[in-house]
């Protein structure tokens, strides 16, 4: 059929039937989705907006910058402190295994009059770590590198805290000695003299079961564990 044998009436409503045919085409594939995505970005611009509105803005800190700064050059200065004195301490530690801070001991003991009944080497439960994350750690470590030290809580004993395996690891000596109490009392104090550091970690003190001679004191047997 050729449009010029129709009339007007007839040419108008064809056109129009295309006119709406291309519209509602354009509507279904370009303005419906895209009006979709804007509905949905004003959605999202609504919800930031009321995310904006109820966000508090931090209050400025009080301490000024020059504080602060002060602040942080105090703390560095604590640490040169603690460094330098854990240094001091550090250079009265006798070495490992040696043998001439047990001497030391041995001849202290003499002159404070005090009798040695036994002197041994006081072996302390190593300190293990069990838990998940350091077995972890342990296995990523490569051959050869040195376990980490730890540190134990100050709720355990200092036997604990200075065996094996901690950061405060130092060799034990265990000794049984008797004596009267200024005796003992002066072997004690005496080893704060010594030229390396002794420090005492379990003391147990008990009568002997015999009874003093008149006008003796009454003889004390105790049990020292002395970390070196």
């Amino acid at each position: 059929m050729k449009l010029s044998k129709l009339n007007i009436r007839e040419q108008i409503l064809i056109a129009v039937v295309a006119v709406v045919l291309i519209l509602g085409s354009y509507t279904l594939l370009r303005f419906v989705p895209d009006n979709k995505q804007i509905v949905s970005l004003q959605k999202q611009a609504a919800k930031t907006e009321r995310k904006l509105q109820s966000a508090r803005i931090p209050d400025e800190p009080n301490d000024g910058i020059d504080e602060l700064l002060k602040q942080l050059d105090e703390q560095e200065q604590s640490l040169i402190l603690i460094n330098e004195m854990a240094e001091g301490v550090s250079q009265r530690l006798a070495p490992f295994d040696s043998q001439q801070i047990i001497i030391m001991v041995s001849q202290l003991a003499r002159q404070s009059g005090v009798l040695v009944k036994s002197s041994e080497s006081f072996k302390a439960t190593p300190v293990k770590n069990n838990s998940k994350k350091k077995k972890k750690k342990k296995k990523k470590k490569k051959k050869g590198m040195a376990e980490e030290a730890v540190i134990l809580p100050a709720s355990r004993n200092w036997i604990d805290r200075m065996s094996a395996g901690t950061m405060f690891h130092r060799p034990m000596q265990r000794l049984v000695l008797e004596g009267d109490y200024d005796d003992l009392r002066s072997f004690i104090h005496g080893l704060d003299e010594l030229t390396w550091q002794v420090t005492v970690v379990r003391f147990k003190i008990e009568k002997m079961p015999t009874a003093p001679m008149q006008g003796y004191s009454q003889p004390l047997q105790s049990e020292l564990v002395l970390a070196l």
